[in-house]
């Protein structure tokens, strides 16, 4: 802000604090009123139609980058594995790379050959699709992107013209008022002189703000009528890069769904459920994907996990925790887990240690408040604790279930009395 400007704000200050506590009136115009706020809500609308052209032409980007990218990525996964850490000697006429090929074929599972084709054609058609489509970028940005923010810039230029109407609108208000005075009391010599000077200044501001009021109240209805013109044009260029990405894009995948890897006749959520069932079975194998696997042994003889070198293992080692399902009414018989078999081996190490402590008896546990979201199971024989983190019982209890496996002659976790352990699964139903 220039000196001038600055002493002209000033001067302006005392009238405007005046008019906004009521105590001046101020001058409208209900025409000008109506074609300012109309103005306000085209300003609003180009702005938010720059931010989104601007968006739009960043978005597409993105989008063919990415798909490509993409592509790329699941043909890497798709790909067949080789043993890379190896080198097999190569056959007669055969290459290296060959060589590796063969030898992993021998060793992992291979891709199936219709998903690794699916594969192959799509990230053949998202390298084509963005080589088809990315020039046009350039369309959306001089089509699009330039013109709405070229209507922005002039619609700034209307602003700082209704800005300027404001500050001479206070000009004419605060000199009417000062001349207003001046003739309602009276005057001396002085005051006369001050009179003429007032009557001058106001003269001048108003003919300077009925200049700019009657200059936006003449032209202000031309442009907002042009408002519809100019946005047409890249209205216009939005839809037809709209229409052509869309032909481009069904044209692809009306081809790559004819691929035999791809079943149209299954919605999404049902074609991803049926692939996910097929592979439940062989992620459940993994150990390296599930807590709770049993863990390598402790070398430690004081570790619970401890089992001594050389010694007889009870239970089978394939299946520590497996059992017969209860048929009689006599309890059936069960394996001893790793837990049972490691306080096994610490005794005969260390001799009769512990063999004085004695389990506290079983006891009927009384009714406690039962959670109606638990699960419940009742036990169908008696089971004292054989070790640590066992879950003792009576017969008829009703333990809450914490983990189970689908295997019923495996070892459960349970809660009773406030005590959480493991017990056998067929010991309950």
């Amino acid at each position: 802000m220039s000196l001038r400007g600055f002493s002209k704000a000033v001067a302006r200050l005392p009238h405007l604090v005046m008019s906004k506590s009521g105590y001046s009136s101020e001058t409208t115009d209900p025409e000008y009123t109506d074609l300012e706020e109309r103005f306000k809500l085209l300003d609003a609308s180009a702005r938010k139609l720059s931010e989104d052209s601007k968006k739009f032409k960043d978005a597409l980007s993105s989008l063919l980058a990415h798909q490509e990218s993409f592509a790329a990525t699941l043909l890497e996964v798709y790909s067949p594995i080789t043993p890379h850490l190896t080198s097999p000697v190569a056959a007669d006429g055969e290459s290296p790379m060959e060589a590796r090929i063969s030898s992993g074929s021998k060793s992992y599972k291979q891709t199936e050959p219709i998903s690794l084709q699916a594969a192959q054609e799509f990230a053949n058609f998202s390298q084509a699709t963005r080589q088809f489509l990315l020039p046009d970028l350039e369309t959306i940005e001089r089509r699009l992107v330039a013109p709405s923010m070229d209507l922005v810039l002039l619609l700034d230029n209307v602003k700082k013209v209704i800005i300027k109407r404001g500050h001479k609108l206070l000009d004419y208000d605060r000199h009417r008022e000062a001349v207003k005075k001046l003739k309602e009391k009276e005057r001396s010599v002085s005051d006369e002189k001050s009179l003429g000077k007032a009557e001058i200044a106001f003269d001048q501001a108003s003919r300077e703000y009925n200049h700019i009021n009657n200059l936006l109240k003449s032209e202000l209805p031309v442009l907002l009528q042009l408002k519809a013109p100019f946005i047409d044009p890249c209205f216009q260029t939005l839809f037809w890069y709209q229409l052509k990405v869309h032909q481009v894009l069904s044209q692809a995948y009306g081809d790559l769904i004819k691929l035999p890897a791809f079943d149209v006749s299954l919605s999404a959520a049902v074609g991803f459920e049926t692939k996910v069932a097929a592979q439940a079975a062989l992620l459940d194998d993994l150990s390296l994907v599930y807590r709770n696997r049993k863990s390598v042994p402790s070398n430690n003889p004081l570790s619970p996990d401890y089992v001594a070198p050389g010694l007889p293992d009870t239970a089978d080692a394939s299946s520590p925790h497996k059992f017969q399902s209860p048929q009689h009414a006599e309890p059936p018989s069960y394996a001893t887990s790793s837990q049972h078999q490691s306080v096994n081996s610490f005794k005969q190490l260390h001799g009769s240690y512990g063999s004085s402590i004695q389990h506290p008896p079983l006891e009927r546990a009384y009714p406690e408040t039962e959670d109606p979201s638990a699960t419940f199971v009742t036990a169908l024989y008696d089971y004292q604790a054989q070790a640590d983190g066992d879950l003792s019982f009576m017969r008829d209890d009703r333990i809450e279930l914490i983990e189970r496996t689908a295997d019923p002659n495996d070892w459960w976790t349970g809660r009773l009395r406030g005590a959480t352990g493991i017990f056998p699964g067929n010991y309950v139903a």
